[in-house]
């Protein structure tokens, strides 16, 4: 287990406290015993601990483990009806919307159409259904301890603001404003990749240290775990590898160069490729279900998947992720650009690189990003919720 700082103030006791909580979420069930023999505690520091969290709900005693002489343990975990945690993530075709519990498990979940409007008139569509959501879950607003809300764009967490989503077209939104005017619960955004990263490693690879998530969706967003830590970088908005350039002379992007990964390996390069070889107008929806039935599409998706591993060989080779992600909507066509993806790495990432680093699809597949905000969410509040009721 995880050591975890004992003091004597009511600070460092409420620390401890929450402490103790984080233990029992992430091993439990476990026992008294177990805590006090991995945390430094004595057994009667542990119980008062315990007492507090028992008598406020969080935990909750479970069935009494297997004795080896006296009496039988108890144990502890979470009670997951105690708090929930709304997520929502924000896409270019549909918002998805998902209910967790305090144990980080999905109770409910939502796709809404994005509707063609003002993103203003977006957001306060979004927010009473948040409200339906809610009430149609049974979930008093109470017993929501944040929300978390993933863009496909450039933010400023700290502030709430979504610099630019060019695929939404949206620019300089105060999202959390909107939602802070509305509801009392703390509200947290984050940019789509790097809540995908998060949200596969803390649910799927909780102990790898070094990953890279890369989102391929309309556009390409890339999140990035360094020495077990979301690296953000010094404008926070860190792993724009989207825009890195693969052909000088290809297609303009919207950030104004030419020739970004992106332009060239996304489901946008599959939608306007097809539409410019057969005049035939496609959205990305559609492209699964058309892919038997028109001829060119498997030659474009070939096209896109080199163009994907092109991309991929530059990060191995600057970062040397342990593991490496792909996610997004492209995970659809997994079948049909794997083989070309694993080919091409092979071949041209640095030998020692490529040895290193295990190559894989998302197993949370489009909600990734949903599950780290929610990640993000309990580990931003659940101290402030526990101060406040403890």
């Amino acid at each position: 287990m995880e050591d975890i700082r004992v003091g004597n103030s009511q600070y460092i006791r409420d620390l401890n406290l929450t402490g103790i909580f984080r233990l029992i979420h992430k091993y439990g069930p476990v026992s008294r015993k177990e805590l006090a023999e991995n945390t430094g505690y004595s057994a009667a520091t542990i119980s008062n601990h315990v007492k507090r969290l028992l008598d406020n709900n969080f935990v909750i005693e479970t069935d009494k483990g297997s004795s080896t002489g006296g009496r039988k343990p108890v144990y502890l975990t979470v009670n997951p009806s105690r708090s929930y945690i709304i997520s929502v993530g924000i896409e270019v075709n549909h918002i998805r919307l998902m209910l967790f519990d305090l144990n980080l498990n999905v109770k409910n979940r939502l796709i809404l159409p994005l509707i063609n409007k003002k993103p203003e008139d977006i957001i306060k569509d979004l927010i009473q259904e948040i409200k339906d959501f809610c009430k149609d879950s049974k979930i008093k607003s109470d017993k929501i301890i944040g929300i978390g809300i993933a863009l496909p764009g450039l933010v400023n967490d700290k502030k709430g603001l979504l610099y630019f989503a060019p695929n939404l077209d949206w620019r300089n939104i105060e999202i959390k404003k909107y939602f802070q005017e509305v509801f009392e619960f703390p509200v947290v955004i984050e940019n789509e990749a790097k809540a995908a990263v998060l949200g596969e490693r803390e649910f799927i690879y909780p102990e790898a240290n070094n990953i890279v998530f890369v989102s391929i969706n309309e556009g390409i967003g890339c999140g990035i775990i360094f020495e077990g830590n979301l690296y953000r970088g010094a404008s926070r908005n860190a792993g724009e590898f989207g825009h890195i350039i693969i052909d000088s002379d290809g297609p303009k992007c919207h950030c104004g160069n030419q020739g970004c990964w992106e332009t060239l390996a996304s489901l946008n390069y599959i939608v306007s490729r097809f539409e410019q070889e057969t005049g035939q107008i496609i959205v990305p929806d559609q492209l699964k279900e058309k892919l038997s039935s028109e001829e060119k599409l498997p030659s474009i998706i070939k096209d896109t998947a080199r163009n994907i591993a092109v991309g991929l060989v530059n990060i191995i080779n600057s970062l040397s992720p342990g593991i490496l992600v792909i996610g997004g909507d492209i995970t659809e066509f997994k079948e049909e650009i794997a083989d070309d993806i694993d080919r091409i790495l092979a071949d041209r990432t640095l030998a020692v690189l490529y040895e290193n680093t295990e190559i894989v699809y998302s197993k949370l597949g489009n909600n990734a990003s949903l599950y780290g905000i929610a990640r993000m969410v309990f580990d931003n509040n659940i101290e402030e919720q526990i101060f406040e009721v403890v």
